[in-house]
């Protein structure tokens, strides 16, 4: 005991004379699994065709994409020839792209083929379709042969089209966020250049303003850089969002109709989408000490006093207190020690994991749900800690990758670690997803359940 309140005091007063600073702490992040789009239903049918289109308008110069996935049961033979040539008039194919055959289920094999399409600067704007077309093939099973068709897609050519981006969207307070507003329009379009100077982002902040305009072939591309941050809150919003953009434009007749009087010019606008913006209130700012300039550095009485007089001052506080420890630990030996702290058991876990659930009623505020979904995160990540023997914190810190690669004491079996995998990346989904919705809540809440049986059966 001696030699320990002699170590502590050396260095205190070591420590307390050094100059200070500021230990920066990395906190990692958990990255939420992208959602990956369902596609239609799965039928009984031998071969089906899905086809997927990335943008439904399109302008003059502007490629888009049809993605065909193809999905066959084992035993069917397709006849792929000339599928790189089929007629998708009035879109023109620059490029086709063929994938390797995949396995989709233990009955199922796919391929995917995507092709670059784009429409002639001939076509006028409306309404067109890319055409279904039909693949044949033969069961092998049976000898028996069939067609299968895809659905056409409906496509819009329009004269103007506006595009909104950032480069990052989750941020803290004082973050710049760079957003790109592309507009591309035909030559016949003009702009109203006063809806592009009174864009408002409230209640974001724009600091710089960059404008870039270029020919794109027969269109006109406008690249408007702006660079906005968010130093506060204003309201109860905690989600705050870059606002939908209106740009107005008017199409400008043609040479034979200019006698008409402006009245008759229709003013139209088109917009770009809202863009949320996540403040993720986990990060801290790491706060780094500045350099010194070079020469001779001198204190103020400030200064002095606490770098000198007051740790000496602690110091002494200090022997004082560890004085008064050494003599109440003399007569903690004379009484029996207090009886140690319960460790939560999992008939508590679950407990308070039933009153999450039972608390979480689904609403159109999706902060209100957040709020619930975090708090059933939290949970059951103590309720499986408690039958894995992982400590409480390191459940809820560790991340959802590294969770079950603990060395702990005791493991689960592989269906519950399955399904509580399966869970916890839902949970991460949900929280750190943009926008939660029912369905995503209710096929979570069943996996909570299924884990609750596997683990406790009464």
């Amino acid at each position: 005991m001696r030699n320990i309140f002699i170590t502590m005091i050396i260095f205190f007063v070591f420590s307390a004379m050094q100059v200070p600073y500021v230990c920066a702490q990395e906190q990692s992040q958990t990255q939420a699994q992208q959602e990956t789009p369902q596609g239609p239903a799965l039928t009984d049918k031998p071969l089906e065709v899905w086809t997927f289109i990335d943008d439904y308008r399109v302008i003059t110069g502007k490629t888009i994409h049809l993605t065909v996935q193809l999905i066959w049961k084992l035993g069917i033979t397709m006849n792929l020839e000339g599928i790189d040539k089929i007629n998708l008039l009035p879109f023109r194919i620059e490029g086709v792209t063929i994938g390797e055959r995949q396995i989709f289920d233990n009955e199922h094999d796919f391929l995917v083929i995507t092709y670059t399409l784009t429409l002639p600067s001939t076509i006028k704007d409306g309404i067109y379709s890319l055409p279904s077309f039909s693949l044949s093939y033969q069961n092998e099973v049976d000898k028996s042969e069939g067609i299968a068709t895809s659905s056409p897609v409906v496509i819009k050519k329009v004269p103007i089209m506006v595009e909104g981006k950032v480069d990052k969207d989750v941020i803290t307070l004082g973050d710049r966020i760079h957003y790109s507003l592309i507009i591309r329009h035909e030559k016949n379009v003009k702009l109203i250049g006063e809806s592009i100077q009174k864009l408002s982002f409230s209640p974001f902040e724009v600091l710089n303003k960059e404008v870039e305009s270029q020919p794109e072939g027969d269109i006109e591309k406008i690249h408007i850089n702006y660079t906005l941050s968010l130093y506060e809150l204003a309201g109860a919003k905690k989600t705050p969002e870059i606002p939908a953009l209106f740009v107005l434009y008017y199409v400008e007749p043609p040479h034979s109709d200019k006698a008409r009087v402006d009245s008759s010019i229709e003013t139209k606008e088109v917009k770009t989408a809202p863009v949320p913006i996540i403040l993720n209130s986990l990060l801290k700012a790491v706060d780094v000490p500045l350099e010194g300039l070079k020469g001779p550095l001198y204190y103020s009485k400030k200064d002095i006093f606490y770098h000198s007089y007051l740790p000496a001052g602690l110091g002494i506080g200090l022997i004082v207190f560890l004085g008064v420890i050494t003599l109440r630990s003399t007569v903690r030996k004379l009484t029996p020690d207090a009886p140690k702290r319960v460790a939560e058991t999992p008939e508590l876990a679950l407990k308070k994991l039933r009153d999450a659930i039972a608390s979480f009623q689904f609403t159109d505020d999706n902060a209100i749900n957040q709020k619930h979904i975090q708090n059933i995160d939290k949970t059951i990540r103590i309720y499986l800690g408690v039958l894995t023997e992982i400590p409480g914190d390191t459940a809820q810190s560790v991340t959802t990758a590294d969770f079950f690669s603990q060395d702990t004491q005791k493991k689960l079996s592989e269906e519950v670690q399955t399904s509580a995998k399966t869970l916890l990346k839902q949970l991460d989904a949900l929280i750190f997803g943009r926008r939660i919705d029912k369905e995503s809540v209710d096929k979570m809440l069943l996996g909570i359940e299924a884990i609750i049986t596997l683990t406790n059966p009464l």
